[in-house]
C-alpha cells in the first residue's frame, strides 16, 4: 500500500474501533508531540517514532529513505506486510517512509498510523534543514569535501575511537606543489580547476572508508582508519602517483600538478594535535627535499618520483 502523505490529510476518527483506541491514541500523539521536539537529528528522532509505534501497534520495522539527500535509515526487522508513504510539508518533498508487522494492516490501524504521521512531519523537515545547514557549514564548496572544521571534530573522534578499540590511525597532510605559481601563471580560475581535480583524484585513490578534507589553500588532510605507518605510506605514494600522471585541462592551458605528502602514525604518546604537527613536519621535509615526494614522520625512510 502506498500513499502521499501531508499533515492536512483528514483523519476520520470516528473510524477507530472504540473510545479506548481513540483515548490510547490521543495520549501516544501527545507524547510524540513532546518527544519529536527533543533533537533535531534525523536517525534520533525517527527512533523515538518507532518505539512510540511498536507499543501502539506492534510495527516491526521502520525505514525512510530520501534519496536527494542520501539518507537511508533503517530500525527493526523487516516483516511480510507493509504500508509506504511519501512524505510532504508545504510542497516539499521530505523522503519516504515504510513500516512492516507481521498482521495486516486494517483500515482503524491505518489510521492510528496516519494520525501520528502528522506529529513526524514537521520535526522532520526541521531536522532535514539542520542536517543541510550542518552539511554546509562543515563542506569547502569548492571542491565539495569536509572543511577544517569538520577535520578538526573528526580528527579528535577518530583518535579516540582508535585509542578505545586499540586500531591503527594514520594521516596524511598533502600539498600541491608550486601552487602560486600555477595562480600567478594560469590566473586563479585555473587553480580552482586544478583544486577540484586533485580533490576529485584524491576521493578517486582512497577508500570508502578514509575521510578527506581540503584544509586550506592547496593544502589536503586524509584520516586512514585502521592503517598502519606501512599502508598509509603505500596509499600515499598511490595518490601521489596519480596526481603526477594526471593533466588538468583548465581554461587557459593544460597543466601539470605534483604533490608532495607528509604521513604520520598514531602512537601510544600522541594526541590528535601530536598528529597532526607530525604529518605537518613530514610535509615539510617532503618540499625542502624537492616536492613530489612522500615523507614519514619519525622515519628516515622516503618515496619519491
Amino acid at each position: 500500500m502506498k500513499s502521499v502523505f501531508t499533515p492536512t490529510d483528514s483523519i476520520a476518527r470516528k473510524s477507530i474501533d472504540n473510545n479506548a483506541s481513540i483515548d490510547r491514541l490521543n495520549e501516544v500523539q501527545i507524547k510524540l508531540t513532546c518527544l519529536l521536539q527533543t533533537t533535531l537529528e534525523i536517525e534520533p528522532l525517527l527512533d523515538l517514532f518507532f518505539g512510540q509505534l511498536q507499543h501502539l501497534l506492534k510495527i516491526q520495522s521502520l525505514e525512510y529513505q530520501c534519496d536527494d539527500r542520501s539518507i537511508g535509515i533503517k530500525l527493526g526487522n523487516r516483516a511480510m506486510h507493509n504500508v509506504h508513504y511519501n512524505l510532504t510539508a508545504s510542497n516539499q518533498e521530505l523522503g519516504s517512509i515504510r513500516f512492516t508487522r507481521r498482521q495486516k494492516f486494517d483500515e482503524s490501524e491505518l489510521i492510528q498510523l496516519e494520525t501520528l504521521l502528522g506529529t513526524l512531519i514537521y520535526p522532520m523537515r526541521n531536522a532535514l534543514t539542520y542536517r543541510e545547514a550542518l552539511h554546509r557549514a562543515q563542506c569547502d564548496p569548492l571542491t565539495s569535501l569536509g572543511n577544517r572544521g569538520a577535520f578538526d571534530h573528526a580528527i579528535e573522534h577518530e583518535v579516540q575511537m582508535a585509542r578505545r578499540y586499540d586500531q591503527d590511525l594514520s594521516l596524511l597532510v598533502i600539498d600541491i606543489d608550486f601552487f602560486k605559481k600555477i595562480n600567478d601563471t594560469y590566473g586563479h580560475d585555473s587553480g580552482d580547476q586544478i583544486l577540484k581535480s586533485v580533490a576529485n583524484t584524491l576521493n578517486a585513490t582512497t577508500r570508502l572508508t578514509d575521510l578527506t578534507y581540503r584544509y586550506g589553500g592547496e593544502e589536503f588532510v586524509i584520516l586512514l582508519g585502521k592503517t598502519n605507518a606501512l599502508g598509509a605510506a603505500i596509499i600515499a605514494e598511490r595518490i601521489r602517483e596519480n596526481v603526477a600522471n594526471t593533466t588538468v585541462n583548465t581554461d587557459k592551458a593544460a597543466v601539470g600538478v605534483t604533490v608532495s605528502i607528509g604521513v604520520s602514525t598514531l602512537n601510544s604518546e600522541m594526541d590528535a594535535k601530536t598528529l597532526f604537527s607530525q604529518a605537518d613536519k613530514a610535509l615539510y621535509s617532503a618540499k625542502n627535499n624537492g616536492r613530489n615526494r612522500v615523507e614519514i614522520a619519525c622515519l628516515k625512510t622516503s618515496l619519491s618520483a
